[in-house]
């Protein structure tokens, strides 16, 4: 539990800073980080609350109390039942911590029953989103988080390495992601860490496309976006491949996007902006005539969830910083004829960067 009272210290030196007299989490990435313990969110109203005092609250439904005392780094548990209304202990702890025409930071996708009982309770608070506190500590990885990212990736690398000559064409898109996600779980990996996007021919062109029942067909580009859960840290790479023999288009073109991803890892290392990364694969893409064609930020910041901060856009200010994970993806989509993407995690060294990924970005052509 030492790790959890670090990361609140922590977080409370921040909120001293913004001027916030507390934080209140529900159950979320941001809760689990925070304190060691999250569930799935529902219509009973469970808090965390952290005060700028450093004392940590609990507000929980009964039937939740036992794993909140078990699992969570806390101070004060409040628990109430089905016949209790849950506003008269929150307003009991705002009464006696004086949370009134306060700044409080409050967890950002907070279900909208949960945020109407602190709302109506606490009518006269200003509120923040609590990324601007927890989501700012959750961008530069621990040395305990970094090795579960590299274990993840690895173990992302392994479900495609033992699988990929497997895939043939006949197959189905939803027979392609079945067969990966069961190596996921056959090499120890939890599952899934997201919906894994495996999408063919003119389907390649759509960047999110999900899966479905195409059959794959010879010629087909394949792209495999998809990621493993471990330790409850996510992994996402893409890797996009051949059903049998490439066009000459697609040779060409998935050589530019190559070249692109590697020029944004090359710019990788601290005090760069997340911004110049961007530009590093968007400026070589747009000289090659396919500017158009690559309609999404370069990347994303990764974790305990999938998409997390820092974000890899045009317009970003974010300064890299060791420890930092965050994908690069860029990709490059012809409407139908088909899309290409390549993506790894990397993450910001003292000095550089490490690429999580070492899965071949070679054109794979499976004959």
């Amino acid at each position: 539990m030492k790790a959890y009272r670090t990361i609140m210290k922590r977080a409370v030196e921040l909120m001293k800073q913004k001027n916030l007299k507390a934080m209140i989490l529900s159950p979320s990435a941001n809760m689990f980080y925070l304190t060691g313990f999250s569930t799935f969110p529902g219509e009973r109203l469970l808090v965390n609350i952290l005060m700028d005092t450093g004392e940590n609250i609990f507000i929980v439904p009964k039937l939740y109390e036992s794993e909140v005392r078990e699992k969570a780094e806390f101070d004060q548990i409040f628990s109430w039942n089905d016949t209790q209304d849950p506003s008269e202990m929150l307003k009991n702890v705002a009464e006696s911590h004086s949370l009134s025409s306060c700044t409080i930071a409050i967890e950002d996708t907070m279900w909208f029953t949960a945020f109407d009982k602190i709302f109506n309770t606490l009518n006269e608070v200003h509120y923040i989103h609590a990324s601007e506190i927890v989501g700012e500590l959750r961008q530069q990885k621990t040395s305990i988080e970094a090795d579960k990212m590299r274990n993840a990736s690895r173990a992302a690398d392994q479900a495609i390495e033992n699988i990929i000559q497997n895939i043939k064409a006949g197959m189905t898109e939803t027979e392609v992601r079945d067969m990966l996600e069961a190596e996921m779980k056959n090499i120890g990996a939890a599952g899934p860490s997201f919906q894994s996007i495996i999408a063919s021919g003119p389907n390649s062109a759509q960047c999110h496309y999900g899966t479905g029942e195409r059959v794959l067909q010879e010629g087909d580009a394949l792209v495999m976006d998809f990621g493993c859960l471990v330790d409850n840290y996510c992994s996402d790479m893409t890797r996009t491949i051949v059903i049998g023999q490439a066009s000459d288009k697609l040779r060409s073109v998935y050589a530019i996007l190559k070249r692109a991803q590697q020029n944004a890892i090359d710019k990788v290392k601290p005090g760069i902006k997340a911004s110049e990364v961007d530009y590093a694969a968007r400026k070589y893409i747009v000289d090659k005539g396919y500017g158009d064609f690559f309609i999404h930020r370069t990347g994303h910041g990764i974790g305990l969830e999938v998409h997390e901060m820092p974000y890899i856009t045009e317009t970003s200010d974010v300064i890299l910083k060791p420890g930092m994970v965050f994908s690069i993806e860029p990709g490059i989509y012809l409407d139908g004829e088909f899309g290409l993407r390549i993506e790894d995690l990397v993450m910001v060294t003292e000095d550089g960067v490490e690429v999580l990924n070492q899965f071949t970005k070679e054109l794979i052509e499976l004959k």
